[in-house]
């Protein structure tokens, strides 16, 4: 909404929260009871869920009134409901809802690992972190309202490290889109390794037969033989098919990393989402398409380090280590576009040389 047209929305509504705004709520059954949560509506056709007792993440995004994240058949949990074990992924699996957005991290992320005699789960424990010192609000920006959700949510033990992710999430009343400002903060005295992988995740009926992606990457690279195999499709979304094994996609190398993105375009929808991104922040982008039948998903992931585990990345030399009282940063923007000049605008920034199986 524009500032400047706000006197003509209270003649005709009485209180603006009907148009957009931010409403604290509580779930109150199944394995969500309890689960404290923030539902945000931008006035414009975007609508999203942020989830304070799960490291204020999306787990629902709408636009135009169409599903746009991928709600897994875990469903919605509860982090208290969250038993945590070494097992390496079960635990996580069966708490992972997807959503639009589930963060990977702090100190580790990606595949379950053993690094340095410690075990390590997959994707780490952000995730199931209540945030802490939760607060929203309404500021102006030029002639815009923008709703403001903000938290920090720490990963910390006794003996161990004390790592504080210091989210700031912006939604855009009049332009649709929403932005993240994370800000990783070691608390501690000794060195900690910051891995993160940002889960960005399309389901039906955004993610449909036919949908296409679109990147800015120079670089693909498949991380199986079977996604190796799905390389001349590796940009276009498939039917569901029982059984059938996910396939990854690396992409690196940007000509522009501080503009690096990823478009997923649904040309039946008539609608396009954006993820905007800095690749000196995050260098991979992984795509991970599952087209299985039932867990019919699309990832669109900037990385730190792909999806490998710690242990793997330290081996390779690139661990990313910040010091006592350093921080690092991540910014990620997200944009959802319904006007076609706008999605040809995104499309046309991608060299179509890019989806040849040997354009690597």
């Amino acid at each position: 909404m524009k500032i400047s047209e706000k006197s003509k929305y209270l003649k005709k509504a009485g209180d603006l929260s009907s148009l957009y705004g931010i409403r604290d709520i509580t779930y109150n059954s199944g394995k969500a009871k309890g689960v404290h949560a923030y539902e945000v509506k931008n006035g414009n056709q975007l609508n999203l869920s942020v989830f304070a007792d799960r490291g204020l993440d999306i787990p629902m995004l709408e636009f135009k009134g169409k599903n746009i994240g991928f709600l897994a058949k875990s469903g919605i949990s509860s982090p208290f409901s969250y038993c945590y074990t070494h097992d390496g992924t079960d635990s996580f699996l069966r708490q992972f809802a997807g959503g639009f957005l589930t963060t990977c991290g702090i100190t580790f992320s990606g595949a379950a690992c053993v690094d340095e005699g410690e075990k390590l789960p997959l994707h780490g424990r952000i995730s199931n972190t209540v945030a802490e010192n939760v607060y929203v609000c309404q500021e102006e920006e030029e002639d815009e309202v923008i709703l403001k959700l903000c938290g920090d949510i720490r990963e910390a033990r006794l003996f161990g490290e004390n790592m504080v992710l210091h989210r700031k999430i912006l939604v855009y009343t009049e332009s649709n889109r929403v932005k993240i400002h994370d800000i990783v903060e070691n608390q501690g005295f000794q060195k900690q390794p910051v891995l993160m992988i940002y889960h960005v995740n399309f389901g039906y009926p955004m993610l449909d037969t036919g949908a296409r992606m679109y990147f800015s990457s120079e670089k693909v690279q498949p991380q199986t033989e079977f996604a190796r195999k799905g390389m001349p499709l590796y940009d276009i979304v498939e039917e569901p098919e029982d059984n059938r094994e996910e396939q990854c996609y690396y992409h690196t190398g940007q000509k522009d990393p501080e503009n690096s993105f990823a478009m997923l375009h649904n040309e039946k929808l008539e609608i396009a989402a954006v993820i905007k991104y800095d690749a000196r922040q995050c260098p991979v982008l992984c795509e991970w398409k599952s087209m299985q039948s039932g867990d019919y998903a699309l990832g669109l992931e900037p990385t730190t380090s792909g999806t490998k585990g710690r242990a793997e990345v330290r081996k390779a030399g690139e661990l990313r280590e910040i010091g006592g009282q350093e921080t690092c940063e991540f910014h990620l923007e997200f944009l959802f576009l319904d006007r076609s000049k706008d999605i040809k605008y995104w499309s046309s920034l991608c060299k179509e040389s890019r989806r040849l199986p040997g354009g690597f």
